[in-house]
Parts: structure tokens; C-alpha cells; sequence
């Protein structure tokens, strides 16, 4: 007997054991402002320290082209029997919305080269290499009887200009503003930078070319083909060759109602990295007189 607990002892450490969340549930009001301070306490910890979570990081789908041609700037072919007593006056030589109007409903739009708008939306993270610029699913035609009418281009040094040969260059080469020659081509765009790049496209003007030109964009090991968009779409391009008609480029003027007309003689080797010679004024009868001329040459 003299080792037994006394029963008050017992009663004592049964109370003893209640837990703290019955003591809490004793206090509705205790509970609401405990649970308050919990969810703010996970709030900060989501949306604050740790904005490093949620940058996106470098891959090649984080490559965005956009075609940035100049829509006063391009190339037409128009039929031999274009009306050009109908075309628009100019202004200052260039050629205004009202003449781009005339082109677009007379002839055919072949734009000597593309200008496109290259972006790595990464935040974070790797290089994006843009290079291997090159025509695929190319295919060679004949040439038409079409007259080239030149929109011409006052310029554009903040972008790097590529020439594609293309039935002999494997990929396109960059000119070299300096030496005025051409070296590899390639665009390391860090996350956030943008770069343009204006591509031009050249063959013998015994052909007409229709095709697609794609590049590789590589990050690390990760490496996409893509294909650039050309005249605002993926579709491809279809470069029209005016043939012996291409000793002929017409294009405004400075005087309202006459053209400038450049030509180069018979035999003359001619491809679209070649200029005309003997820039002149002409009229729209000067030009029928000069299309039938070339029309009876072989």
C-alpha cells in the first residue's frame, strides 16, 4: 500500500496531456489569426525571395524572326506592255505608296533581298547561335518576259547583310563592310538581344528560283532548323529572272511623269549582284522602244 500513487495524482497527469490545438480551438479567434499569419508567412515566400525561379531560360524555341522590310523598298516585274502613262509620280526618286499601289495591282513583287528582325526572348541563361543560312527545296525555272521595276533604298548600316548564291553556296556569307569581301556568318544573340540581318538572294538571270531559306538556331547541344519568314510568311520565295529583259531596269524619277531607265548592252553578263550602267530619263514611249529593241536580240 505504501507504494501506490494517490488516484489526484493520476487525475493530474490525464489533464496534463491535452494538446495545444485544444487549447487553441478553445479560442476561435486565436485560430483565425493563427492561420492568417501562416498564409501571409507562404505568400512571401512564393511571390517574394526567389524571382530566379520563374526566368525562362535559353533554348531555340526562344528565337523570334520578324520580316522588317521596308515597303517603299523593293523590286517589281511587270508585263512588256505595262502602262507606266498610268503609274503614280514618285517623290524624289523613291517610290510612294500610290506608285507601291500601281506595282502591286500591275505586276509581281520580287524583292532583291529580305530584311529580318532576329530576337532571343530568353531572360536567363546561354548564348542563342543563329547560323548555316541556306536555301532548301530549291527549284530552277526559266526565266520570264518581264520588265524589272527597281524601288530603290537609301540605306540600312545597322544590319548585316548576307549574299546567297543560290545554286553554289552551301550557306549564305556575310560582307564585310571593311574589306568589302565575305566571312561566315553567325549571330550569338544573349538573352534579350536582338540583331537584323538583310539576306540577299542571287542566281544567273538565265534562271528563275523558287525555294525556302532555313538557318540552324543552337543552344549548347540543342540544335533546330528553322525556316525564316520571307515577305512576312514561311512559304518560301519565288525569285522571277527577267532574262535578256533584265538589261532593262526602270525606276521613278525625280520629275514627275518620266522614269530613269538603265541599261546594259548585248552579251552583257548579268546577275542581281550587278548594277545597269547608263542611268538616263526616259518616258514611257522610251521604255516600249527599248523593250521591243531587246526583244529582238537572241
Amino acid at each position: 500500500m505504501a507504494g501506490r500513487k494517490p488516484a489526484n495524482r493520476r487525475k493530474k497527469t490525464s489533464k496534463s496531456r491535452q494538446t495545444g490545438l485544444g487549447k487553441v480551438m478553445k479560442s476561435p479567434a486565436a485560430a483565425v489569426a493563427s492561420l492568417a499569419v501562416a498564409g501571409a508567412s507562404l505568400a512571401v515566400a512564393v511571390t517574394g525571395p526567389a524571382p530566379d525561379l520563374f526566368k525562362s531560360e535559353t533554348k531555340p524555341a526562344s528565337l523570334t524572326m520578324e520580316p522588317i522590310n521596308k515597303r517603299g523598298v523593293t523590286e517589281y516585274v511587270l508585263p512588256l506592255d505595262a502602262r507606266f502613262e498610268e503609274m503614280p509620280a514618285g517623290v524624289n526618286g523613291y517610290c510612294s505608296e500610290p506608285v507601291i499601289e500601281w506595282l502591286r495591282k500591275t505586276g509581281k513583287e520580287v524583292p532583291p533581298y529580305q530584311r529580318v528582325s532576329l530576337r532571343n526572348t530568353a531572360q536567363d541563361g546561354a548564348m542563342l547561335a543563329v547560323s548555316n543560312v541556306r536555301a532548301a527545296d530549291l527549284r530552277k525555272y526559266d526565266p520570264q518576259p518581264v520588265i524589272r521595276f527597281v524601288c530603290p533604298d537609301g540605306g540600312n548600316a545597322d544590319t548585316a547583310v548576307l549574299h546567297l548564291k543560290l545554286d553554289q553556296d552551301p550557306q549564305a556569307q556575310q560582307v564585310d563592310n571593311d574589306s568589302h569581301g565575305t566571312k561566315p556568318f553567325a549571330f550569338n544573340l544573349a538573352p534579350g538581344e536582338q540583331g537584323n540581318i538583310e539576306l540577299h538572294l542571287l542566281g544567273d538571270l538565265g534562271h528563275s528560283y523558287s525555294g525556302r531559306i532555313v538557318a540552324d538556331v543552337a543552344t549548347g547541344a540543342q540544335v533546330e532548323t528553322v525556316s525564316l519568314p520571307l515577305n512576312g510568311n514561311r512559304d518560301g520565295f519565288d525569285r522571277v529572272s527577267a532574262g535578256k529583259f533584265a538589261r532593262l531596269a526602270v525606276s521613278p524619277s525625280m520629275r514627275p511623269g518620266s522614269f530613269s531607265c538603265s541599261t546594259s548592252p548585248p552579251g552583257t553578263v548579268i546577275d542581281e549582284s550587278s548594277s545597269n550602267s547608263g542611268l538616263s530619263e526616259c518616258s514611257p514611249g522610251d521604255i516600249r522602244a527599248l523593250v521591243a529593241e531587246i526583244a529582238k536580240t537572241p
